[in-house]
């Protein structure tokens, strides 16, 4: 029956009016239970203790909704609010769990929520393995690391890794601590010259030698070889440049030794034919003036017949020694028992002529006062390198040479060679 204008609610639908704003409203009015008839009393108390615990309801929700765990739950009572209870314990456990897996805790599982505890346990279980290959890896690389130190500590080449950014030294293997300790000095030095080769843009592998300068016991100057090999990697996750620094010296010594096998002749200390004939070949291709002398001892086979080799090895040295004395840019060398071949440069052959008069003037003075039973002396044979006019090929400035020194010992062979009456 429709109500009509002006005319008072009924309590009945006072009570149900008061039911639907606590349902739909945020704030209900409440209703005055002493106007009420006494036998609808009891139901208006039960609407407001239930419009109390909606209310608690609501600000619950909302507050969870809000991300606030810690909201102050409802009153003991309020049965309406225990799924809301246990749903912000259950939020509370899990945000709980989550901080514990943010420390590396994955072992939390939710056993309890349906989809959520399955995909919650799935991703745990994959940040677990995620996390012990992380371990492994790094536990793979400190062994690798320890592993790489031994190594090094027992190898005899010097190991170093430097800073990428800095160049300072971040590890040093016990083959290098050694040396500190030995000769800081030079250590030092090793370190400065090993920096001194890492520039330029950043390569993966680098390879170059050093040269050092050191002192020898008796205080003359040494060199001392290394090769270094450089690698970029990382060094407890920091950019370096790991170093091996090798000691060559003993392989330059013997190269050294081999090439003076090849182009040095072992009595005299002068270079050989080799030598001599690829310079001469050099000279010519570069077509500047220079004076070729073709060189023969007088009486050598004579001394080494009468007197023995080692008579004859010392007149060979003492030749040898006033021919590297000669004036100008001078290549002089030993190329056969009693010849020799000197190439000069900025000198005519008449300056050259005069000089060799004076040295083969001096060897013969030698000679004599060393009261010799032979005459000390040499023949030569002057060509300059420019005075052939059908070409400048070595072998007919050798051959023209070779002539004319013939002639200079044809000329002067009387004044050469003592009988052997006068030795004895």
């Amino acid at each position: 029956m429709k109500r009509n204008r002006g005319m008072e609610a009924t309590p009945q639908e006072k009570l149900f009016e008061y039911l639907r704003q606590i349902i739909f409203e945020e704030e209900p009015q409440s209703i005055q239970i002493k106007e009420l008839p006494e036998d609808l009393r009891d139901l208006g108390s039960g609407l407001q203790l239930l419009d109390l615990w909606m209310g608690e309801v609501k600000r619950l929700s909302l507050a969870l909704s809000d991300g606030d765990l810690d909201a102050d739950q409802p009153r003991p009572d309020n049965v309406l609010a225990d799924p809301l209870k246990s749903l912000q314990a259950t939020m509370k456990h899990i945000a709980w769990q989550a901080k514990q897996i943010s420390k590396g805790d994955y072992s939390q599982k939710i056993d309890y929520m349906g989809e959520f505890s399955m995909a919650f346990n799935d991703m745990t279980l994959q940040l677990s393995e995620k996390q012990e290959a992380l371990e492994k890896s790094r536990d793979d690389a400190i062994k690798a690391k320890q592993m790489l130190q031994e190594v090094m500590d027992g190898l005899e080449r010097y190991f170093i890794i430097l800073g990428e950014k800095d160049q300072r030294v971040r590890y040093e293997n016990d083959a290098f601590r050694k040396l500190q300790a030995v000769d800081p000095k030079f250590a030092e030095q090793l370190k400065i010259q090993t920096c001194s080769g890492i520039s330029g843009p950043r390569e993966m592998k680098r390879k170059w030698e050093i040269e050092i300068q050191t002192e020898k016991g008796d205080g003359q100057q040494g060199n001392r070889y290394f090769v270094v090999d450089a690698n970029f990697l990382l060094w407890n996750e920091e950019p370096v440049i790991a170093c091996i620094i090798e000691d060559i010296s003993e392989e330059r010594r013997k190269e050294q030794k081999i090439q003076e096998v090849a182009f040095f002749d072992a009595l005299t200390g002068l270079h050989n034919r080799r030598y001599i004939m690829a310079i001469l070949e050099k000279w010519l291709e570069e077509a500047d003036p220079f004076v070729v002398t073709f060189i023969d001892l007088d009486n050598l086979k004579f001394a080494n017949d009468e007197a023995g080799h080692e008579e004859g090895d010392k007149y060979i040295k003492q030749a040898a020694d006033l021919l590297t004395s000669v004036k100008g840019t001078t290549e002089v060398a030993r190329i056969g028992g009693d010849e020799f071949l000197l190439l000069v440069k900025n000198c005519s052959e008449e300056e050259l002529h005069q000089e060799l008069e004076e040295k083969r003037t001096k060897l013969f003075q030698m000679g004599q006062a060393e009261n010799a039973f032979y005459l000390k002396s040499f023949s030569y044979g002057i060509v300059e390198a420019d005075s052939l006019s059908s070409s400048r090929y070595r072998s007919e400035l050798l051959r023209e040479a070779d002539k004319r020194m013939y002639e200079y010992k044809m000329k002067n062979k009387p004044r050469i060679k003592r009988s052997t009456e006068e030795k004895l």
